[in-house]
């Protein structure tokens, strides 16, 4: 596919060889500061195929997006289990570089179909009021606000902001 920048982009599942490079992506967004409820790297690389295999068997779902061969992000999902069994829950991020060239509405509208065709009825996703371009995106491909969490999240350097609550529901 062919992203707005021009690019051409690529499109599959988390393999155990891609972790390594997969992390690195993460780390990225993570020592950014401002995206991610997660703030600490991961630095025990040795434990990262064992998360995967757990992970993979308990119903995850990571979709990694490559450009030039190279993980510039990744959407996942997480089907709940028991009463909740009909809900999933989906986490995005992208490498500094590749935003705002349609890359998070690829890996997202890739994973509803997912959802869909695993019986999924309920998306759930969620963004910091201060990542208006998730917020956007998350609307763009028919999620609708279903809550705020107010101040729920504080950053580095004292401020605070909302997290919104947003969900699709599946016909």
């Amino acid at each position: 596919m062919t992203l707005n920048n021009g690019q051409a982009a690529s499109l599959s599942w988390l393999e155990a060889t891609d972790l390594l490079e997969l992390v690195e992506v993460l780390n990225s967004v993570v020592r950014e500061k401002t995206y991610l409820l997660m703030d600490q790297e991961i630095t025990d690389l040795d434990s990262e195929p064992e998360w995967f295999e757990k992970s993979r068997a308990a119903g995850m779902r990571d979709l990694v997006a490559k450009v030039d061969g190279k993980i510039v992000g990744a959407a996942s999902m997480s089907v709940f289990k028991g009463k909740q069994a009909h809900v999933a829950e989906f986490a995005i991020y992208i490498a500094k570089g590749f935003r705002n060239c349609g890359l998070g509405t690829i890996l997202i509208n890739e994973l509803i179909e997912v959802a869909r065709k695993s019986g999924v009825k309920i998306i759930q996703i969620s963004a910091f009021s201060t990542n208006k371009r998730a917020v956007h995106v998350y609307k763009k491909c028919g999620f609708k606000e279903c809550g705020k969490l107010t101040n729920d999240v504080k950053f580095i350097d004292g401020t605070y902001a909302d997290r919104i609550l947003m969900e699709l529901l599946l016909p």
